[in-house]
């Protein structure tokens, strides 16, 4: 089982990957967008960071909401945007409930990819962070079903997901920005399906850190 705790520190390793990554996201968006992706992404998640440690209740959904919220105002970019929508539709999914099993992990995965479809408009293939997001929840799906453990779930995850950004480098982008490079933007691996890509390694990485406590709540629940 996730609990509320569990989410604040799934986000923390999250922020880890992305500070760790800043100047690579600038870098990739620096060929396709404003270049200032990793910049405005840390500043977000350090703020969700600060939201998580003023936050006492154990209800996952508010906390998400907050996340959404604070997201939008500290990241004001097009990445920001969509991460505030994804956020804000999770937290409206699971208002009210206090744990999340591995099946409301593919629920939040879909959730937040619905969210940011609504913003964005984009679909798979169109060489977004929606790339590096649907995969692993497809996947996620499948470890679900199968009753895979935690572990096990999110190292097929992360493999889709890695795998998802690596194909936008042969892909044309044609949505925001970067559309305007047209084909231009083959050969370039998209910002924002790197940060979909960080997002999911960072689930992985707090799971295997955390992997038989998890499990034996899993075991409880």
């Amino acid at each position: 089982m996730i609990y509320v705790e569990d989410v604040k520190d799934i986000f923390k390793e999250i922020r880890v990957l992305i500070d760790d990554h800043k100047d690579f996201l600038c870098q990739l968006d620096g060929s396709l967008g404003d270049g200032d992706i990793g910049i405005t992404l840390s500043k977000g998640f350090a703020a969700i960071d600060t939201t998580s440690l003023e936050y006492g209740e154990k209800d996952i959904g508010t906390l998400l909401l907050s996340y959404g919220m604070v997201m939008g105002e500290k990241a004001p970019s097009t990445m920001g945007t969509l991460l505030a929508s994804a956020f804000l539709k999770t937290g409206k999914q699971f208002k009210g409930q206090e744990h999340l099993t591995l099946n409301d992990l593919v629920t939040f995965l879909e959730t937040m990819i619905q969210g940011i479809k609504d913003r964005g408009k984009a679909e798979l293939g169109d060489k977004t962070v929606l790339d590096s997001l649907i995969p692993p929840w497809q996947t996620l799906k499948t470890s679900s079903e199968n009753k895979e453990s935690y572990q096990q779930a999110f190292e097929k995850a992360y493999k889709s997901a890695d795998e998802g950004m690596k194909n936008t480098i042969n892909m044309k982008s044609r949505k925001g920005r970067a559309a305007r490079y047209l084909d231009d933007s083959i050969g370039k691996q998209d910002p924002g399906a790197t940060v979909g890509a960080l997002f999911i390694k960072g689930i992985l990485n707090y799971v295997t850190k955390n992997q038989t406590k998890l499990e034996t709540a899993n075991t409880k629940g």
